[in-house]
């Protein structure tokens, strides 16, 4: 097999693989930690219209109810299923920087 030495190849596997495979193992991580924290507070969000008192309308961000948060748990839960150890190993590969476990939170 030839080398790829094409500077378009490169610098598409520099500026967007290699990040967005950061930013995916990272969110990955990060999501594991959500689906522990969530398996224990679900329950306080029924899937309904309740809205989320945080007083966050103040600053113009947008009010959440107990269906939004339910919704967004659904895409989060669908997205952790797809990354199967296959496919962590396969985004680990073209990481640079290390995982620090300090840059995520814990439960």
């Amino acid at each position: 097999m030839a080398d790829i030495t094409d500077q378009e190849a490169i610098a598409f596997a520099n500026n967007y693989i290699r990040p967005m495979c950061e930013t995916l193992r990272y969110v990955t991580v990060r999501g594991e930690d959500w689906a522990k924290k969530w398996s224990t507070v679900s329950s306080l969000f029924p899937n309904d219209t309740s809205e989320l008192q945080d007083g966050r309308d103040a600053e113009g961000i947008s009010k959440l109810t107990g269906q939004d948060i339910n919704n967004v748990a659904v895409v989060f839960n669908a997205l952790l299923n797809l990354m199967d150890e296959s496919a962590k190993t396969a985004v680990a590969k073209p990481c640079v920087r290390p995982l620090l476990a300090s840059n995520i939170p814990s439960s």
